[in-house]
């Protein structure tokens, strides 16, 4: 029957303190902690009182938890203000047991029920030497403890020593925590507000040094250019006196490959020999990170100790979160560079823009008996098309005129002896108004590529046209010539397309050539039909001695011509289908009566509505002549 007896109570102090184990391994919260592990170790010395004093700064005790206490010494109360004995015992290092027993100087003081309990046992509560408390069970006066009861005491106060250093050790964790969070925090701050990248730099490192409590803290960058490692900033290093900034530590290597991640001694670590000046600094603990831009490394941020020193998983990741916000800043960094270079070159293609404008025509010419309108919109902020108006001397005698070495056509003769024909018969103006009555030159052009280097080619060929065309040569003698100048001239590589017509208002001749260009659309009021100005040619720039075609027209009154560019019937929708040349025509008869201003707004208001969203792809421009009287019978 004994045997059964010490047999359940050993089974019931085996539940008891594995309840109490457990209710030590899960508990963070100290407080909590102690009250359940004070119940438990009451319970299990079979008694019904105890108390937890906790050793705070100085020499001073906190009552950190109580159980059951009797209503002589309930607490708050007069007995726990009077001195205790079993304090000043701890204090002075008398009590050397692992359990000691003390009579409760509380309890001989105190007025009331005390339950019988004048004594308790005092445990000693440390962390390895350190003296963190003291746990006391009260016992009456003549109570004795075996020595198991004294063994299972000494284990339970060991066990709540092991359980108030881990959660006070937390508690500084968690304490630490926050303040990392703080400095972290401040720091990505700071680095978001920095206005130049190199205090910015100096300061995370700063920070590094200090958050991890090392020696020293260095950002190494890898000069891809140079082949090299440079300190861009570093804290806690010895540097030479007047030594350039960055400084090239080593001169071989950009990304370091031989530095270990982690080391005790760095020197004996790492994986060859260490540079000259990471040498002189005598490092030992050694830890460091890749710092990556879209996966790329771009340098090294490590931190240092003198003395060796193991540096934890929880330390590398803070590293790691300080090289993130690095990465951070340089590529915020970079952004601004772009930006700043973005502005730079919006800024110098706003003013490419306004001198490519200035090239074109400021307003259209003024004819009698004509309306003339242009409209040019580049698809990028500088472009390639370009279009002009040249006034022309009288044509000269065609006896004068160099076309021997221009090939025209039977169709291209035929033509202009049929003007001849048509001035000679035709009534002529006073001398006063012939003087006056000059041709005019019209000239689009497409250079076959976009944005600034089309500019720059445009510029080139509008110069060289202009004044090739001067002179009032024939359209077809004006191409060969710019041909010639473009091929001598151009070293880029780039071609252009070119439509050139004279324009005699006298008489509504339109003499023209083309140079690989959109044919322009005339539209004939007699017979309300469009047809194109066809003439053969090829585009100006590739070959030295082209072939161009001269060919003539004759403006009747109410007849108009659309000259345009690739960008208007190239232009696609979001089914990749082409704004094609039979809109344009569709448009001009149902708008020749409006006014070339007019007309060109009808091809806009129709291309916008068939491109939708569609970005515009091509520059587009256009010019339309309309002849509206005879010149001579006005």
């Amino acid at each position: 029957m004994a045997r059964s007896n010490a047999a359940q109570r050993h089974i019931s102090e085996l539940t008891t303190l594995n309840a109490l184990a457990q209710t030590l391994n899960h508990a963070l919260d100290l407080r909590g902690a102690l009250d359940s592990a004070l119940a438990h170790i009451v319970e299990l010395m079979r008694l019904r009182s105890g108390w937890v004093f906790l050793v705070g700064e100085g020499t001073t005790f906190a009552l950190a938890a109580r159980h059951d206490l009797p209503p002589a010494i309930s607490y708050p109360g007069p007995a726990w203000e009077d001195d205790c004995a079993c304090q000043e015992l701890c204090l002075s290092g008398k009590l050397a047991k692992a359990v000691n027993m003390v009579r409760c100087s509380r309890l001989r003081h105190a007025v009331g029920d005390k339950w019988g309990l004048a004594q308790h046992a005092s445990v000693p509560l440390r962390s390895g030497d350190e003296m963190l408390g003291m746990l006391n069970v009260a016992t009456k006066e003549w109570s004795h403890f075996s020595q198991a009861d004294l063994q299972l005491l000494s284990a339970a106060g060991s066990m709540l020593g092991t359980a108030i250093a881990r959660a006070q050790l937390y508690e500084q964790v968690k304490v630490r925590r926050v303040q990392e969070q703080g400095m972290l925090l401040r720091l990505s701050q700071e680095l978001l507000g920095a206005e130049e990248l190199e205090p910015a730099l100096q300061r995370l490192v700063r920070v590094g040094s200090r958050l991890l409590e090392a020696d020293a803290c260095a950002f190494v960058e890898a000069d891809e250019v140079d082949m090299r490692a440079v300190l861009r900033a570093v804290h806690g290093w010895q540097l030479p006196e007047g030594c350039a900034w960055p400084v090239t530590l080593d001169q071989q290597t950009p990304h370091l490959w031989y530095l270990p991640e982690r080391a005790t001694s760095l020197p004996a670590e790492a994986l060859s020999d260490l540079p000259v000046l990471l040498r002189r600094q005598h490092f030992q603990g050694h830890l460091a990170i890749f710092v990556e831009l879209n996966g790329v490394p771009v340098g090294t941020l490590m931190v240092n100790t003198v003395a060796p020193r193991q540096f934890l998983d929880d330390e590398a990741q803070l590293l790691a979160l300080l090289a993130n916000q690095l990465a951070q800043t340089l590529e915020r960094e970079r952004l601004h560079q772009e930006a700043l270079a973005r502005q730079r070159l919006e800024q110098e293609l706003d003013l490419a823009r306004t001198i490519q404008e200035s090239f074109l025509p400021h307003a259209c010419p003024q004819l009698p008996g004509y309306a003339v309108a242009a409209y040019y919109r580049a698809a990028r902020q500088v472009g390639g098309d370009f279009y002009d108006f040249i006034e022309l001397p009288p044509e000269p005698d065609p006896v004068s005129v160099d076309l021997p070495s221009v090939r025209t056509g039977a169709a291209s003769s035929r033509a202009a002896t049929a003007v001849e024909v048509a001035c000679a018969n035709t009534t002529s103006p006073s001398p006063a108004a012939a003087a006056d009555m000059s041709r005019l030159g019209i000239v689009i052009a497409d250079v076959t590529d976009k944005g600034v280097p089309a500019a720059l080619f445009m510029a080139l060929c509008r110069t060289l046209l202009r004044a090739t065309a001067s002179d009032g040569h024939a359209p077809a003698v004006v191409l060969e010539r710019a041909n010639r100048l473009i091929l001598a001239d151009s070293r880029a590589g780039l071609f252009v397309t070119c439509f050139y017509a004279q324009l005699d208002p006298t008489t509504g001749t339109l003499t023209y050539a083309s140079g690989g260009h959109n044919y322009p659309l005339l539209y004939r009021v007699a017979t309300g039909a469009v047809e194109p100005l066809r003439a053969q040619g090829i585009v100006l720039g590739i070959v030295p001695q082209p072939h161009f075609a001269q060919q003539s027209v004759t403006l009747a009154p109410g007849d108009m011509v659309l000259f345009y560019t690739d960008g208007v019937t190239e232009a696609m929708n979001a089914q990749r289908e082409l704004f094609g040349e039979e809109r344009l025509i569709d448009l001009l008869q149902r708008h020749h009566r409006r006014t070339p201003q007019e007309v060109i707004a009808a091809v806009l208001e129709a291309l916008n509505a068939f491109v939708g969203n569609q970005s515009q792809s091509d520059d587009i421009t256009m010019i339309v002549v309309k002849r509206l009287r005879d010149c001579l019978k006005s």
